[in-house]
């Protein structure tokens, strides 16, 4: 019977994969024709909303939206349940508001599989309760269908799984080419477009900010209501009130696209911001956390968080499939056979033991006996039983080989027609692309001549703008069909779209711009089932392969190869599902987007090869079924009829490929088309023939195979007879018997024989070893500390293995954070669900000993941002590896962080393959070019494997353990090379054949050089914009005559923040630091109060400075009393404001020297207590003369001195001497030679000393006796 059913089982596994790798179903949608419903009113939206709470009203009814509406003063209820087309027609919904406790929250709360939504737009806020678990979308709370070419505008708040556009995207969902322009804020699962994705978004593009704290995000506000402003400020001032109420301090799981995906997000764009500083878990530019696919997608947008932060993915966790552990299972089994061994020694010692003993014994040898006649019996019985089964086994081995031999080279067959049919899409792609832009060109609004732009400028106001995005996408996209690069072509797209939506409907009418729209939306579609298709051809090489193995292993009977051919095949076809099944809903996503009024015959071809592909799949599925008929059955008609039919579906579907064909070519007319356009539709239609007619053939052939082994005779294996049944059974029961006799057995062992006693304990202790296997068998099941294993199988995995895969991926954002940082992911690993902060992932929290197959791949990825962390584990491309596989990705932005920083990662535990890191590193431990440090996994029990990984970095700041390839030396390293003049491979020494170093030169002749590192660039930033870049040779060096001119910017002064370069060795970034001015200069020379002498006014920045020196009196004027020489730094003003403290504040006339030698008086205003004029150049001098002194004060001063003489003079003893002295000094100031200033001054001084002669309580009195005599004499 065994036997029976291994062969049953390898027809089976033969059988189906032969048919499954024929057949790809790709599902389309199918809507019945059912009412149409026009909403024109806000009370029509009210009237669908009441209708819908029963999910299956809306099946098979088309609602479309005729005019914008404004839901303004309503708090809406989110739409239950819709199930049917909703075309919004570029039409909006504004002012839409929902607040409350609703989950799933949206505009629909949910959208079931049947449904979808097209060309809508929503404006308004969606903030639900955040006190409980929610789902929340600004369009959809979850959806199963299909939104295409939807935008939303507004706010976004919730709990979990929180999303611009979408809350949840289950696994039938799909969101294509839809734009979110949102602040989107919740606490866990948290993305742009959709918070929570398990199916697929293509093309979609977030603008908004993310999870970002609203009073430092820098948030772009402009199309926002104004209620949804003060939305924003209420989140800003609760913020402020108590900081605990922030979302973002406990968010995990953020990203610019999606912020949790076990799906596949494709094409997507991210430009907006993502996460607060130094808070948040698993925060990615694109996704937050992700184990599915993330392929083709760009991040321009800052990301920031506290741990597991990247570009792409904050953490990129992997592919796993569960193993059960069968090692201790096998160990109890070989140990109860050891034990059946001594209990049968024990038995001739027993025969020798007592009466009871014997009694039982020969008890024991009646049922002996029986067993030995019934196994006897039943060796003859299966003798001649087993001959009959021998020979239809070998029959049937036979027979099962040459299906195999002959369904090999049809499975080649297959696998190249698959490959014919992707290499016709993307040429498809591209062409379509070119149509589409040439169409464009060729509209009223568009000339196919560089005169488009002007058109564009003279058209009304309320188109300009979006004729002009136009035009921009036209002129990107036809850049991007030269470069051939995808994710340009993606952005250009999304611009034409989303200026054609902004366009009145007199403009869209245009016909060349309406087909030329239309052929883009199809191109798009193309695009991502080409994205999709380059998954089929290797996952068609894994069937054939392992159909190879299964004909090998059925040949030799060897069941564990069977066992894993058959798993290979079931993987690899599961694989074609999963993309086939994605693939499906975007090709009928493009038929629907054809003008059937317009482009009859192109939307009929697409119909017709929709209803194709929808036969295909159903056929496919009645096939499966009839090979369960046909392997319980032995018969094969209903399979071959399945085939003709599958054959007469692929005839169909060529023949809606030639119409397709026709379709294009009644296009073909239209003048705007260029020969090359035609030239290249022409060449991929026909590529794509030729595709479709390899998959007939392949279809025919395998037909062929199965009408042939249908007229062999069948394998009929004979069932066992009821005799041999009997004695099977009669045989069982004396067995049954024995074990009986033996209970009774041990209960007489006490009074046995020394010698019963020694095997009884050989016993016993057997049965300790099967008793402690038990009990290591239940703990592995039950054991809560026991520990989950994970296999690595990543390199395995990589062709065959879409989830657990981020591919072709670019960040060009910014990135900051603490520690785990990468441009591309943050982590590669398994999440720890209960403690985020705890690197050891998975130690002692598993309910099982339970093992898993895992596979996490990095592929084709590039990082062009800087990445900076506070703290360690940070890498150009991931910041900490765990497990999994890193190859082919290059790294060009600067990384800054303190321990473990690499290029390519900062800590490893696994491969690092054939990665390329050019750029600057800079931190103080453990600084690699290619790794800071490799590790040991806590995960996998792996450790780093370094292999053929090239570097050309520059090491900016470290301090220890510092290398051209790794900074520590943990690991294996081979094949690596890197340039560098001082630096070595691993720390401080170079190993051949490991860690090598090479010439510039040697490094360019290696294979597969990404073109980045055929030249360096010298790149000029100022404000983060570039302003110029220069590609230079290996050592150049470079001054400030090489520089651009500085761009200027108002209220700062520019500089280079590099002046002079020497040597340079990789690519290099220099920036422009702008320092506010400085509206004034000081003197460092001071007046006797401190006050600086003078001021310099301008706009001074950087190493500014004024030297002032008091010179020797030198000018040839009459009365000059002070010169000064004043030197100040060029602010490029040709002329200054001077202000000059004049000697005790003296008024006075100022002199500057002119270039000739000459004094020139110049004209003086004041400014508080200083004397103001105007200079020209940068080097000054100046000569003050003050004003001289009018006789009336001159006289003055001395009658108030001879006033204070008299008062004196009639005191005695010192008040007399200090007249004396007053005397003494007013005469001396009277005949001397010095200016009325000066006299003033000194006679001012000898008067204060005066008066202080006196005794306080008759100062007073002496002021004011001086001051009336004094009044007199004048």
């Amino acid at each position: 019977m065994k036997t029976s059913n291994h062969l049953l089982r390898r027809l089976t596994a033969a059988l189906l994969a032969a048919v499954l790798a024929l057949s790809i179903a790709l599902p389309v949608f199918a809507s019945d024709d059912g009412d149409t419903i026009y909403i024109n009113s806000v009370s029509d939206l009210l009237s669908l909303a009441k209708n819908c709470a029963y999910d299956q009203w809306s099946v098979g009814k088309t609602v479309i939206l005729q005019k914008d509406l404004s839901l303004e003063g309503m708090l809406w209820e989110p739409i239950p349940s819709f199930s049917g087309q909703f075309k919004g027609n570029g039409h909006t919904i504004s002012d839409l508001t929902i607040t409350g406790q609703y989950s799933p929250a949206g505009l629909f709360g949910i959208v079931e599989e049947q449904g979808s939504i097209e060309s809508l737009s929503v404006r308004g806020i969606v903030s639900v309760s955040d006190s409980a678990d929610t789902t929340t979308g600004g369009i959809v709370g979850i959806n199963h269908g299909t939104l295409i070419n939807c935008q939303f505008t507004g706010v976004v708040t919730g709990d979990s799984e929180v999303g611009g556009i979408v809350g949840r995207n289950e696994s039938e969902g799909t969101i294509d080419h839809s734009t979110a322009r949102a602040i989107v804020t919740g606490k866990s699962s948290t993305g742009g477009i959709a918070g929570y994705n398990l199916g697929a978004i293509t093309g979609c593009t977030n603008v908004g900010s993310i999870n970002t704290e609203y009073q430092e995000a820098s948030l772009d506000t402009d199309g926002f209501t104004a209620k949804m402003v003060d939305q924003i400020n209420n989140k800003m001032a609760a913020a402020d009130d108590d900081v605990t109420n922030s979302v973002t301090n406990v968010a995990t799981d953020t990203g610019g696209i999606a912020g949790r995906s076990s799906g596949m997000i494709l094409t997507s764009v991210n430009t907006g911001t993502v996460g607060y500083e130094h808070i948040g878990y698993n925060v990615g530019g694109i996704v937050g956390r992700t184990d599915g696919l993330v392929s083709g997608c760009v991040n321009q947008g800052h990301v920031l968080g506290r741990k597991d932060v990247g570009g792409i993915a904050g953490q990129a966790e992997p592919y796993r499939e569960l193993d059960l552990s069968k090692d201790t299972i096998k160990r109890l089994r070989s140990e109860l056979d050891v034990l059946r061994g001594l209990v049968d020694d024990t038995t001739g010692v027993v025969e020798n033991s007592t009466t009871n003993i014997s009694n039982s014994f020969s008890a024991m040898t009646s049922q002996m006996d029986t067993a030995i006649a019934a196994a006897r019996q039943l060796d003859d019985q299966a003798s001649d039983y087993g001959d009959e089964v021998a020979d239809e086994i070998d029959r049937a081995s036979t027979l099962l080989a040459d299906t195999l031999t002959k369904l090999e080279p049809v499975m080649d067959t297959g696998e190249d027609a698959m490959t014919k049919l992707t290499d016709a899409t993307g040429n498809l792609k591209w062409a379509m692309r070119e149509m589409a832009a040439e169409m464009l060109m060729a509209s009223s609004a568009l000339s196919k001549t560089s005169d488009g732009l002007g058109k564009v400028s003279d058209a009304a106001e309320d188109g300009r703008d979006g004729m002009s995005a136009i035009s921009e996408g036209i002129k990107q996209l036809l850049e991007s069909v030269d470069t051939g690069d995808d994710s340009a072509a993606s952005q250009a797209i999304s611009t034409i779209l989303t200026g054609y939506d902004s366009l009145s409907a007199e403009k869209k009418s245009d016909k060349n711009l309406k087909t030329g729209i239309e052929l883009l939306k199809v191109a798009n579609s193309v695009a991502s089932v080409f994205t999709l298709g380059s998954g089929m051809a290797p996952a068609m090489k894994a069937v054939t392969a392992g159909m190879g193995l299964l004909r090998t292993a059925s040949l030799l009977s060897n069941d564990s190869d069977i066992a894993r051919a058959t798993s290979q095949i079931a993987s690899a076809i599961g694989t074609i599902s999963t993309i086939a099944t994605q693939m499906g809903g975007i090709v009928g996503s493009a038929a629907k987007s054809v003008s059937a009024s317009d482009h009859p015959e192109l939307a009929a071809a697409l119909t017709k090869a929709s209803d194709a592909l929808d036969g295909m799949g159903s056929i496919t599925d009645g096939i499966m079924d009839n090979i369960k008929d046909w392997v319980g059955n032995n018969g094969g008609g209903s399979i071959k009829d399945g085939l003709d039919q599958l054959s007469d579906a692929s005839d169909k579907l060529r023949d809606a490929m030639d119409d397709l064909s026709d379709s294009l070519d009644l296009l073909k007319t239209d003048a705007a088309l260029t020969s090359a356009t035609l030239a290249h539709t022409s060449v991929a239609m026909g590529q794509m023939q030729d595709g479709l007619g390899g998959l007939t053939d392949m279809m025919g052939q395998t037909r062929d195979i199965l009408h042939w082994l249908n007229q062999q005779d069948p394998i009929k294996v004979p069932r066992p007879s009821a005799e041999l049944t009997n004695t099977k059974d009669s045989l069982f029961d004396a067995v049954s018997s024995i074990n009986d006799k033996m209970n009774d057995i041990n209960s007489t062992m006490r009074t046995a024989s020394n010698q019963l006693t020694d095997k009884m304990r050989a016993v016993t202790a057997q049965v300790s070893v099967v008793s402690n296997l038990m009990l290591d068998a239940v703990e592995e099941i039950s054991d809560p500390g026991s520990k989950t294993i994970y296999e690595d199988e990543s390199e395995d995995l990589i062709a065959s293995q879409s989830d657990g895969k981020i591919e072709n991926s670019i960040n060009r954002g910014t990135i900051d954070a603490d520690m785990n940082v990468g441009g591309i992911a943050g982590t590669m690993g398994v999440e720890n669900l209960l403690d985020p902060e705890e690197d050891n992932k998975d130690e002692g929290t598993s309910l099982l000993r339970t093992s898993y197959t895992v596979s996490a791949v990095l592929t084709g990825n590039i990082n062009e941002g800087s990445i900076t962390a506070k703290k360690d584990m940070v890498g150009g491309i991931v910041g900490q590896e765990e497990l999994g596989l890193v190859t082919a990705c290059e790294s060009y932005g600067d990384v800054t962080g303190v321990n473990q920083v690499g290029g390519i990662a900062g800590a490893a535990s696994a491969k690092l393959r054939s990665n390329w890191a050019k750029c600057a590193l800079s931190g103080e431990k453990y600084i690699g070019g290619i790794v800071g440090q490799g590790t040991d996994s806590d995960l996998t029990d792996g450790s780093l494997i370094a292999i053929n990984n090239r570097a050309i970095v520059s090491v900016l700041e470290g301090q220890q353990y510092v290398g051209a390839v790794s900074g520590g030396q943990d690991g294996d390293f081979y094949g690596n090379l890197f340039v560098s003049d001082d630096l070595q491979g691993i720390d401080r020494l170079s190993r051949v054949g490991q860690a090598e170093p090479v010439t510039y030169e040697t490094l360019l002749a290696q294979e597969n050089v990404p073109d980045s590192f055929r030249k360096l660039t010298l790149t000029f930033k100022a404000d983060g914009h570039i302003i110029k870049k220069i590609s230079f040779d290996y050592g150049a060096s470079f001054t400030l005559d090489d520089y651009p001119e500085i761009p200027q910017k108002n209220g700062y002064y520019a500089e280079w923040s590099t002046p002079v370069l020497d040597q340079l060795h990789t690519d290099t970034v220099v920036n422009v630091e702008y320092t506010p001015y400085i509206p004034s200069l000081s003197s460092s020379v001071t007046r006797e109060n401190g006050r600086p002498v003078f001021f310099v006014d301008g706009f001074f920045g950087g190493s500014n400075a004024v030297q002032v020196t008091q010179q020797d009196i030198t000018a040839d004027v009459h009365g000059v009393t002070e010169q000064w020489l004043l030197e100040f730094t060029d602010d490029g003003n040709e002329t200054h404001q001077i202000r000059y403290l004049t000697p005790g504040k003296a008024k006075g006339k100022v002199y500057v020297k002119q270039a000739d030698g000459s004094w020139q008086r110049v004209e003086t205003g004041s400014f508080g207590s200083y004397t103001t004029f105007t200079v020209t150049g940068t080097e000054v001098e100046v000569a003050f003369v003050p004003s001289k002194l009018s006789v009336w004060a001159f006289c003055a001063g001395g009658a108030a001195l001879l006033v204070l003489l008299l008062l004196l003079r009639k005191r005695r003893g010192a008040l007399g001497a200090v007249a004396s002295i007053l005397r003494i000094t007013l005469a001396r100031l009277l005949l001397s030679d010095k200016r009325p200033d000066r006299i003033g001054d000194q006679a001012a001084q000898v008067l204060r000393l005066g008066v202080q002669a006196f005794p306080r309580r008759q100062r007073r009195t002496v002021i004011v006796r001086i001051i009336r005599h004094t009044q007199f004499l004048s």
